[in-house]
C-alpha cells in the first residue's frame, strides 16, 4: 500500500497544560475478523447465540463438518444420506453426511477397525494432516515421517500461526478456527486446484489494506457501506464497525462484499484517535476529545478522506468548522497516517424564541453553553439571541450581537438572497430564518429599518420580526457619530434622500438608520436606537452616573459593581467643534488599576443579576487618537505629520503649538490637535513588548507603540520594537498620561 505522508501531533490544552492522548479509538481485535470471516463463509457458526465457545475442543465429528465447510468439497454435502459410512457413525447421526463427504473427498480417515470415533477430540497432528489434504497435499509426499513432515509442511505455508498445538493434544475450536483461516490463504496444489483456497468461496483477500470510513465517519456513505483503501464495498453481516482506522486483510466476496476485515497485529496496531472540531487556526485545528481541548498540527500535505475521495488538508481546512468530527489515524509506532472528517454535527443557527429553547434542540441541564465567548449558564441566554448545539461537544453556542439598520440590497437577488445589504455593510445570510424574513417571501421590503441576529460567522443569522418586538427588547444604545441626510433604495429600486443618523454601539459595530428628522444636534451623545417600522426611533440619553470606583479585572469588578465577563466597552471623545467623533473598543484588562470617576462614565447597563454588561468611557484611554511626530512645515501654515512611520504634509491650525512627539488628531487633511507628549526623567534602561524601565520603576508601553530612530533634530524614521531592543541606543519615553489615569508610553525615540 502506498504510504501516505504522517504528521506529528501536538497535543496541547488550550489552559496552557501539556495534555498526552488517552483512550484511542477501541478496535475489533483480529479474533473478531477471524470469527467475522469463517461465520459469513459458513465455516463455523457458534452456538445458537453465536458464541464460538472457543476454549472448547473439538471433535473429530465436528472438525469433519468444519472441514468440508472450509473446502471445495462444500457442496458434495448429500443431507439426504440413507448409508452409515462408519459403523459407529449411523446416517441418523447430524454428522454422518459431513463424515462420508469427507471420507469421499480423501480428507478423514478412519480406524482399522471401521470404526470412526466421532466423539474423540481431534489431535493436532490429525487436523494439520487433514487441511493440508485439502491443499491438495498427498500423505505419499511425506513419506513415513509422520507427523513430523507434515508439521514441517505446515509451519512453512505458515498454517500454524496462532494455533499454538502440540503432538498428541486435543485441539480448541480457538486452535481450529486460526488453522482453518491460514490454510483458506493458501494456494492449493494439484490439478483440480488453482489459486487460493478461498477463491472456491468466491472470496478474495487483499493485504494492506485501510479501512477509513463508515457512515459515522463519513455521511456521504451509505448505512451499508465501508470506505477502504481499496474502494467501497457494501457490509457483511459479520463485519465489525471498529475496523475503522485499522490496517490489515480485506475479506471481499463476489468484488462487492467485505465480509471479514482481520487487523495485522493485536488490536489494530494503531491508534485512531476522534476530535470535534472547536476552532480552526492558521495551521492547526483546535479539537475537543475527554474533556479536554487540544490543538492539533496539520501540515497542508497530510492525506484527508472526505466524500469516498482521497485529498489533503491544504484542500480542506477551510471547510472545516466548529462541531466537525476529525478522525485521525495513527500507526503503531505512534505516527499519523492519514486524517477522516464528517461535516453536519452542528445543530443551528436557531433563534431563541421560547423557554424551553435548550430542551428543543437536544441538550440537558449538564450542557455546556458559551455565551459571546464566555462560558455561561442556560439561564443567561436570551430571546433572539442566536444558538449553536454541537451534540458531540454537549456544547451550546449562543450569540447577542444584533444590529439595526436599513435594509437596502439582496444579492444576487430577494428572491434568493445569499447576502444582504443593511446601511451599506453586506452581510452572509447564515439561516433559514433570515433567508425566510429577507427574501421575496418574507415581511421586509428594501427601505425598511430591519434588526438583524448575528450568527458565529458574522453573518444574519435572524430577524427580529414585528410580531416578536412586543415581548424581545429590540433596542439597541451607542454613541452617535455622524448624522445628516444621504442616499437610500427602497423597496422599487429607486434611491430617494433621507434623513441618517450613524451610531457606534458598545460592541464597536457601526450601523446606519433612517430617520423622520435632522438629528446632528444628537452627534456626539448617547442615544437609544428603536426600530419602529421604516424609520427608526432615536432617543438621547441623558447621563449615567454611578459606576466609579477602583478597576479590579482579576476580581471582576469596578468600585461595588461586579462585571460580567464578556462586557462591552466602548471609550469615545467628541471634538464637536471639527464634527470628528473617535471611537474604540477596549477590554477591562485595559482600565485594571484605574478609578473611574463620574465624568469618566458617560452610559452603563447591567442585567437582570445586576452584571454590568456594556458600558461607554469619556475619553478615560486615550487609545482612540494617533501618535506621531510634528515638525515644522514652511511659512504657508504647514507642518509635516508622521504617524505610524508615514509622512504628510498638513495644513495646521494656528493655534497649534505642539511639535516633536504628539497625541494627534487629524480631519479633512487638516491637523486640528497637535498635544506635546511628557517624557519621563531618564532614558530607558530596560525594554520589553510590554514595558520600559526607567530609573528602576517599569512603565507600561501602548499596545501600539511607535519606535522612532532620530538622526537629526527634525528627522525620525520609524523602526521595530526588536531593533530598538537590540541597537545601542539611548532611549526617550513619551507618555500621555499617568498610568492611574489610562496613560501608556506611545512613543520611544533612540538617538
Amino acid at each position: 500500500m502506498k504510504k501516505i505522508i504522517s504528521l506529528v501531533l501536538t497535543v496541547v490544552i488550550l489552559s496552557g497544560f501539556i495534555m498526552i492522548p488517552q483512550n484511542a479509538f477501541a478496535y475489533a481485535s483480529r479474533e473478531e475478523g477471524v470469527i467475522s470471516l469463517l461465520k459469513d463463509l459458513k465455516i463455523m457458526q457458534g452456538d445458537e447465540n453465536g458464541d464460538m465457545q472457543l476454549d472448547r475442543t473439538v471433535s473429530r465429528a465436528e472438525f469433519a463438518k468444519i472441514a468440508v465447510a472450509a473446502s471445495s468439497a462444500k457442496n458434495t454435502v448429500a443431507l439426504g444420506l440413507k448409508v452409515s459410512p462408519y459403523r459407529d457413525v449411523r446416517y441418523t447421526e447430524w454428522f454422518a453426511p459431513y463424515v462420508r463427504a469427507a471420507v469421499t473427498a480423501g480428507y478423514v480417515e478412519g480406524y482399522l477397525d471401521s470404526t470412526y470415533r466421532p466423539n474423540n477430540a481431534v489431535k493436532y497432528e490429525e487436523a494439520v494432516t487433514v487441511m493440508l489434504r485439502i491443499l491438495g497435499y498427498s500423505d505419499n509426499a511425506f513419506g513415513a515421517a509422520y507427523p513430523y513432515g507434515q508439521l514441517a509442511q505446515a509451519q512453512g505455508l505458515d498454517m500454524l500461526d496462532d494455533v499454538n498445538g502440540a503432538i498428541g493434544t486435543d485441539m480448541t475450536r480457538r486452535q481450529i478456527m486460526y488453522l482453518v483461516y491460514n490454510t483458506l490463504q493458501d494456494y492449493s496444489v494439484g490439478s483440480a486446484f488453482s489459486g487460493m483456497l478461498l477463491g472456491t468461496h468466491d472470496c478474495a483477500m487483499s493485504e494492506n489494506q485501510d479501512v477509513i470510513a463508515t457512515n459515522a465517519q463519513d455521511s456521504s456513505l451509505g448505512v451499508d457501506k465501508v470506505f477502504t483503501s481499496r474502494g467501497t464495498y457494501t457490509k457483511g453481516d459479520y463485519f465489525n464497525d471498529n475496523s475503522v482506522g485499522a490496517t490489515g486483510k480485506l475479506f471481499i466476496k463476489n468484488n462487492r462484499d467485505v465480509v471479514a476485515f482481520v487487523p495485522d497485529i493485536g488490536n489494530g496496531g494503531a491508534e485512531y484517535e476522534t476530535y470535534f472540531v472547536y476552532s480552526t487556526l492558521t495551521d492547526s485545528v483546535v479539537g475537543y476529545r475527554n474533556g479536554v481541548f487540544e490543538t492539533i498540527n496539520v501540515p497542508d500535505s497530510t492525506v484527508v478522506y472526505k466524500n469516498q475521495s482521497a485529498t489533503n488538508y491544504a484542500m480542506v481546512k477551510n471547510s472545516l468548522s466548529m462541531g466537525d468530527t476529525m478522525y485521525v489515524k495513527r500507526t503503531g509506532g505512534g505516527s499519523i497516517d492519514y486524517i477522516t472528517y464528517s461535516s453536519n454535527t452542528m445543530t443551528g443557527p436557531v433563534r431563541v424564541m421560547s423557554d424551553n429553547w435548550l430542551t428543543n434542540i437536544g441538550g440537558s441541564s449538564s450542557t455546556t453553553v458559551m455565551r459571546d465567548g464566555v462560558r455561561s449558564s442556560a439561564g443567561a441566554v436570551l430571546g433572539n439571541d442566536i444558538i449553536y448545539y454541537s451534540e458531540p461537544l454537549d456544547m451550546v453556542f449562543a450569540y447577542s450581537n444584533k444590529v439595526t439598520g436599513v435594509y437596502e440590497n439582496a444579492i444576487p437577488t430577494k428572491d434568493s438572497p445569499s447576502k444582504v445589504v443593511i446601511s451599506g455593510v453586506t452581510y452572509n445570510v447564515e439561516g433559514v430564518d433570515a433567508f425566510n424574513n429577507l427574501s421575496s417571501s418574507g415581511t421586509f421590503n428594501y427601505g425598511d429599518t430591519v434588526t438583524i441576529c448575528i450568527g458565529k460567522d458574522g453573518g444574519a443569522a435572524g430577524v427580529v420580526t414585528s410580531t416578536n418586538m412586543s415581548n424581545i427588547s429590540t433596542s439597541v444604545t451607542g454613541y452617535m457619530t455622524s448624522a445628516g441626510k444621504k442616499t437610500f433604495t427602497d423597496s422599487n429600486n429607486k434611491q430617494y434622500s433621507s434623513y441618517y443618523a450613524e451610531v457606534v454601539s458598545t460592541t464597536g459595530q457601526t450601523s446606519t438608520y433612517e430617520t423622520d428628522y435632522d438629528k446632528s444636534s444628537y452627534v456626539g451623545s448617547v442615544v437609544s436606537i428603536k426600530p419602529n417600522g421604516k424609520k427608526t426611533t432615536i432617543t438621547k440619553l441623558s447621563g449615567n452616573s454611578g459606576l466609579t470606583g477602583a478597576v479590579s479585572y482579576a476580581g471582576g469588578y469596578i468600585g461595588s459593581h461586579t462585571i460580567a465577563l464578556n462586557v462591552n466597552i466602548l471609550d469615545v471623545t467628541n471634538q464637536s467643534v471639527y464634527d470628528t467623533v473617535l471611537y474604540k473598543r477596549v477590554y477591562l484588562q485595559r482600565l485594571d488599576g484605574m478609578t473611574l470617576n463620574a465624568s469618566d462614565v458617560l452610559y452603563f447597563a447591567s442585567d437582570s443579576m445586576g452584571r454590568v454588561t456594556d458600558i461607554i468611557l469619556n475619553d478615560v484611554t486615550g487609545d482612540v487618537y494617533s501618535y506621531g511626530i510634528v515638525t515644522a512645515g514652511t511659512n504657508d501654515n504647514t507642518v509635516n505629520v508622521d504617524i505610524d512611520g508615514t509622512t504628510s504634509r498638513m495644513v495646521s491650525n494656528s493655534a497649534i503649538r505642539g511639535r516633536g512627539p504628539c497625541k494627534i488628531l487629524t480631519s479633512g487633511g487638516a491637523l486640528r490637535t497637535a498635544m506635546t507628549l511628557n517624557t519621563y526623567n531618564g532614558s530607558i534602561s530596560d525594554l520589553n513588548g510590554e514595558r520600559a524601565v526607567i530609573n528602576n520603576v517599569e512603565y507600561k508601553l501602548s499596545d501600539k507603540v511607535v519606535i522612532y530612530k532620530r538622526s537629526e533634530v527634525t528627522k525620525y524614521q520609524k523602526i521595530t520594537l526588536d531593533e530598538a531592543i537590540s541597537g545601542n541606543y539611548g532611549m526617550i519615553a513619551y507618555y500621555d498620561n499617568t498610568e492611574s489615569n489610562g496613560g501608556r508610553i506611545r512613543i520611544i525615540v533612540c538617538n
